[in-house]
């Protein structure tokens, strides 16, 4: 007796060697519902209360119902108008403080970026003047060492100074004075750096 109480085997109900089941057919439900559980709770409606005057006649809503529900819809309709009303203001007013912020941040930004090309303006002719002093340097180094060019003074105080020295070289006149220079000392000479 058992066994006719027991659902014959399926193919869908045999495991597969894969472990997989196929899939279920399209018109078949995942989950049978049974059908005592198919009674659905509906919502509770509304109940009207007819006067026996009006018992030919189909029930409809009272009048002074409907003039109520009107003046009801008035307004919670005025009422959802206010709010819109004062949202739209709160945004207005939201978006001109915003507008005024980035306003404020843009002209910020702008004079930031006015000092910064200043600053890199002033900092290109430091770096220009600071090249030209390092090259000026450079360029008297090397003439120095090329070709020492001496000044007219420099020659002139390299002649006096030569003469102070030696004076018994020194032509005067087409003689040479050899006797009287050469028994002076010749730091009298030098004296007149």
């Amino acid at each position: 007796m058992q066994a006719l109480h027991q659902p014959l085997a399926t193919p869908h109900d045999l495991p597969l060697k894969s472990g997989r089941r196929p899939l279920q057919p399209k018109n078949s439900l995942p989950n049978p519902v049974p059908a005592v559980a198919k009674v659905v709770k509906s919502k509770a409606e509304r109940i009207q209360i007819s006067l026996p005057a009006d018992a030919n006649k189909e029930n409809h809503p009272p009048i002074h119902a409907k003039a109520a529900s009107v003046e009801s819809c008035d307004l919670s309709l005025a009422d959802e108008l206010n709010a819109v009303k004062r949202k739209l203001e709160r945004l207005r007013l939201e978006r001109e403080r915003t507008e005024q912020m980035l306003k404020e941040r843009d002209m910020i930004l702008e004079l930031r970026m006015k000092e910064l090309l200043q600053r890199s303006k002033e900092q290109r002719d430091l770096e220009m003047e600071v090249d030209r002093l390092f090259r000026l340097k450079e360029l008297r180094l090397y003439c120095m060492r090329i070709s020492p060019i001496r000044s007219l003074r420099e020659k002139e105080r390299e002649k006096i100074f030569a003469d102070a020295q030696f004076p018994e070289y020194e032509i005067g006149d087409g003689e040479e004075s050899v006797g009287e220079n050469s028994s002076l000392d010749s730091s009298e000479f030098v004296t007149g750096f």
